[in-house]
């Protein structure tokens, strides 16, 4: 599918990673299990990896010093922009780049205030132009969604009903001015941290197609001091950002397998600790 939607094969291994917020060494760790995958597998291209958005904007100096253990880390934004950048160019049809609301904010979106009154100028200021301009060419290529026929639907955020089909979500756009309910629709894909489980059951029947039956979203934007959390038998959620390291989840699925319940996605197995040496 062309446009904001990509759809991974029915085979393979995909490596899911949610919000980032600059957090580098979060991202050297996620790189290296991604190379060990693709050391491990029978083709490396069998390998995908989604970061499901919000890559800037890290924690304040007052952040760090009111909460350390959580958000103890300089902010790299800067930094992990042109990590993805590189990424995606090496490995552009198996690294699946998708916009937070936080990344959504340098390309027209609504600037978001977590740490700083507004935490898009506050990143630009830090920067050259030119790097601003491979920023906002980043952000604007980056997906809305990532649907496997394992079952998953990956988002940001955990969307509601209001999106009717998957062509509908490929075709919106991010950047620049839309109709009212297109940016309604943007709002609950970026936005959202969960749904009553019948929203979400109403939103997969309408974005199946043939040979993709989805049942579970999976999703980031959220935090949770666990680090990983299932909703209503149809949403998941691994934390990286807000979680104490020792918490901190990722997913790793298989693509030729079927996850009919968020429950399938097994602690231990499915969802990992990004620092197994502090559990």
């Amino acid at each position: 599918m062309a446009g904001r939607v990509r759809i991974l094969p029915a085979r393979g291994q995909l490596l899911i990673s949610t919000d980032l917020h600059g957090n580098h060494e979060d991202f050297r760790r996620l790189r290296a299990v991604f190379d060990r995958l693709c050391e491990a597998a029978e083709h490396p291209d069998l390998v995908h990896w989604a970061s499901l958005g919000d890559l800037v904007h890290g924690p304040s100096p007052v952040a760090r010093q009111r909460d350390a253990l959580r958000f103890g880390y300089p902010d790299e934004s800067a930094a992990l922009v042109e990590a993805m950048i590189e990424l995606r160019a090496r490995f552009p049809a198996n690294f699946h780049l998708l916009l937070g609301n936080h990344d959504h904010g340098h390309i027209g979106g609504p600037h978001t205030s977590k740490f700083y009154r507004d935490e898009v100028e506050m990143l630009e200021r830090r920067m050259s132009a030119d790097a601003i301009a491979r920023m906002h060419a980043l952000f604007r290529g980056a997906l809305l969604a990532v649907a496997a026929p394992c079952g998953l639907l990956l988002c940001h955020g955990s969307p509601d009903e209001q999106i009717p089909s998957l062509d509908q979500l490929g075709a919106l756009e991010p950047s620049g001015e839309a109709e009212l309910a297109q940016r309604s629709m943007l709002r609950t894909l970026l936005t959202s941290y969960g749904q009553a489980g019948e929203t979400t059951n109403k939103l997969l029947r309408q974005l199946s197609q043939p040979g993709l039956d989805l049942r579970v979203v999976v999703h980031g934007h959220d935090v949770d001091l666990d680090g990983w959390y299932t909703e209503h038998g149809n949403q998941a959620c691994p934390v990286l950002f807000g979680a104490p390291p020792s918490k901190r989840r990722y997913l790793v699925v298989d693509l030729g397998a079927r996850y009919e319940r968020a429950e399938d996605l097994r602690e231990g197995f499915e969802a990992r600790h990004l620092y197994p040496e502090l559990v």
